[in-house]
């Protein structure tokens, strides 16, 4: 009997070390699509291009990295994931988190405020957005942080600190050291030092991607087809969730559309032309609308003549139609943005009324962007293109993202209003979508296409896509040599002397709304009269969910699809971890066995 004890006793004790694959699990598979790489430009540094934000993607990267909190934007109260509680210090100086004392990492280990250490360490010297408002990070024991303010307490620090990915000291604990070594040196962020060691971050391979959600994967899980993302027993969520996989086929939109229709796909967050939608809706698939949380966005390279003029750029905005451009761009999934101010969609939330009343909507108008080119120096020639007092037609490259559909519509249909009213614009489009992005950075464009504005509550982050992700104050931090738009942030503007890239930083500051709404109607009636760049579209977004596949997706009107498709707050987050949404019909018995 004693013998029998003991065997029962290591057999427990066995149980709560086995690996993922080893212990019961759920069962049916989760069918979603996203537009991943394959190794070896696929890895697993969260860090770098070609890791985990690329190839999950804000929703599929949540279910293996949990982040602090999850936002509900229909009553803006934030719910609880890899954090237990979190707020102001009493003094108001810092931010605490505190971590669930359960949380694990997948491979057992228990999650700690180390690993938040070693997170911020590297994110620091990454240049972080959150060290615009905080100086320090503080371990306060072993399950709470505090994150010291550098100003005045921030209603915006709050969500990029409860929103930020936690990663594992146990993998980063290397190099997390030498950043915080570098850091208490006292070294400049754009000294030798603090480059050398950005690099070799983002040069990093992990061996491992260490979860603390419900779902990890190793590189055997990748192939052209689809990508695997396995259930693994040790997360705060692994006993809520329904599904024992996630099944990624890999793609966009064009590779996409059939697997709906074939049954193959129970939910994508592409963007789909409206004969696509159509063709959905006549098979009885179920199409749920909900903010998209970006727009699409003509960018220029300003070191390149004439888009270095203002009405240029102007005449640019009146010489596109925008409503036809939303359509040609995603059907209903688009429409033609009301303001002009560098914020998607809640413009009338964000600033006040006197600044909203001052934008200039640039409405489509052939003649005052005439008048414009004309203000600027150019004539149109025989062939009706404009040129310069030397006789120089405007001809220039745009380069977009073949691979998605919205990105490409929108450019090609900007480019062929901006032609036929006298420019001289050829297209190239190129994949994967990551050279685009690269080229934008490093300043190796004429003309591009990217979003704009963001799936946030601040006007701060609104205002930092593209003007500060595109251009120099963040393009620096990944190579000092990258300029991107090169839209100067420091300038005379109407007689007096500003820097914008602060004043972005400081619009959404502090814990008074009301002053945050003034702030940031300053910048948005300056991004509204320079235009760094051309709002062309508000994308909407209109996901398909087979429901032969896929239950417990939210009904119309549930207040979660306020929450915005392209944030960290997607519903699909929500339903998985909290395990109301489940696998139906051939989805039910699907596992790759992989």
């Amino acid at each position: 009997m004693k013998r029998l004890l003991a065997v029962l006793l290591v057999l427990t004790i066995l149980v709560g070390v086995l690996p993922a694959a080893a212990q019961d699990g759920p069962t049916g598979t989760f069918l979603g699509t996203w537009p991943y790489v394959l190794p070896p430009n696929h890895h697993f540094n969260g860090f770098a291009t070609g890791g985990p934000g690329d190839n999950l993607g804000a929703v599929y990267r949540s279910l293996v990295e949990l982040t602090p909190a999850f936002y509900m934007w229909a009553d803006g109260k934030y719910e609880p994931l890899l954090a237990e509680s979190w707020g102001f210090t009493d003094d108001n100086k810092a931010y605490f988190i505190t971590l669930n004392p359960e949380a694990k990492w997948s491979n057992g280990t228990p999650v700690t405020s180390d690993d938040v250490i070693a997170t911020y360490a590297l994110g620091r010297i990454m240049g972080w957005s959150q060290f615009t408002y905080i100086n320090d990070v503080v371990k306060v024991d072993d399950h709470t942080v505090n994150f010291v303010f550098s100003g005045e307490p921030s209603l915006l620090a709050e969500r990029l600190l409860l929103k930020e990915y936690i990663v594992s000291n146990e993998t980063y604990g290397e190099l997390a050291q030498e950043a915080l070594d570098l850091i208490a040196s006292g070294a400049a962020s754009d000294s030798e030092e603090w480059t050398a060691l950005r690099t070799k971050i983002t040069e990093f391979r992990p061996e491992q991607y260490l979860a603390t959600g419900p779902y990890t994967y190793t590189l055997d899980d990748v192939n052209d087809a689809y990508l695997t993302l396995k259930w693994q027993p040790n997360s705060l969520f692994s006993d809520k969730v329904k599904f024992g996989e996630i099944r990624l086929w890999a793609g966009e939109t064009e590779t996409t559309a059939p697997l709906i229709l074939s049954g193959e796909l129970a939910h994508s967050t592409n963007v789909y032309p409206a004969s696509s939608v159509e063709a959905f809706e006549a098979q009885g698939i179920r199409m749920i609308t909900l903010p998209r949380g970006y727009g699409v966005a003509l960018l220029m390279n300003h070191d390149v003549y004439p888009f270095n003029i203002k009405e240029v750029r102007q005449a640019m905005a009146h010489a596109i139609n925008r409503e036809e451009n939303a359509f040609i761009t995603a059907g209903f999934g688009a429409e033609a943005p009301k303001y002009m101010g560098g914020i998607y969609a809640l413009t009338e939330t964000l600033l006040n009324q006197e600044d909203i009343d001052a934008l200039n909507p640039y409405e489509y108008d052939l003649d005052k962007a005439a008048a414009l080119m004309e203000q600027a120096g150019f004539t149109r020639n025989a062939d009706g293109k404009w040129v310069d007092a030397e006789g120089k037609t405007i001809s220039v490259e745009y380069k977009f993202p073949s691979e998605f559909v919205d990105f490409s519509g929108a450019a090609q249909n900007a480019t062929e209003q901006l032609n036929s009213f006298g420019f001289d614009i050829s297209l190239r489009g190129m994949q994967p979508f990551g050279e685009v992005v690269t080229a934008i950075r490093s300043g190796d464009f004429q003309l591009s296409v990217w979003s704009y504005g963001a799936a946030s509550p601040f006007a701060s982050r609104h205002f930092f896509g593209p003007v500060q992700r595109f251009n120099y104050p963040e393009t620096v931090k990944i190579d000092p040599n990258f300029k991107g738009m090169n839209f100067p942030m420091e300038f005379e503007y109407n007689g007096e002397q500003i820097d914008l890239n602060t004043m972005i930083n400081e619009a959404s500051t502090g814990l008074d709304v009301e002053a945050q709404k003034e702030r940031a109607g300053v910048v948005a009636r300056i991004i509204n009269d320079l235009l760094p760049f051309i709002p062309l579209n508000d994308l909407i977004g209109i996901e398909p969910v087979n429901e032969e596949l896929l239950g417990g997706a939210p009904a119309d009107g549930d207040p979660i699809l306020a929450n915005p498709a392209g944030s960290g707050d997607h519903y699909v987050i929500w339903g998985i971890l909290q395990g109301t949404m489940f696998p139906q019909g051939a989805a039910a018995e699907m596992m790759s066995g992989s």
